[in-house]
């Protein structure tokens, strides 16, 4: 059983499945850049599918949300925080 194994919660609706995070598509990125902020896209995606399913202070969503902090402080450092704020913002 692994870390994030959790029972299967309600079904999302279409509109909730239709809410997809995109990688901001503005400019280009050095390789680091990417990593870190594919890296942002894949955790915010990962709470958005169990936050239906986890108690938000479930051990695993705040692992989840101190791992999206810590890649979001990283995408500042690499310059592309206007990107990393949009990925936030798609997700409201």
């Amino acid at each position: 059983m692994g870390l994030f194994d959790v029972p299967p919660g309600p079904k999302q609706t279409d509109a909730e499945q239709g809410q997809e995070i995109e990688m901001p598509k503005l400019r280009s990125y050095n390789a680091l850049q990417s990593m870190f902020l594919s890296r942002l896209v894949r955790l915010l995606r990962q709470r958005r599918d169990y936050a239906n399913v986890l108690a938000a202070n479930d051990w695993r969503m705040k692992l989840l949300n101190k791992a999206i902090y810590s890649t979001f402080c990283d995408c500042l450092e690499l310059g592309v925080a206007d990107e990393a704020r949009t990925l936030f913002a798609q997700r409201k």
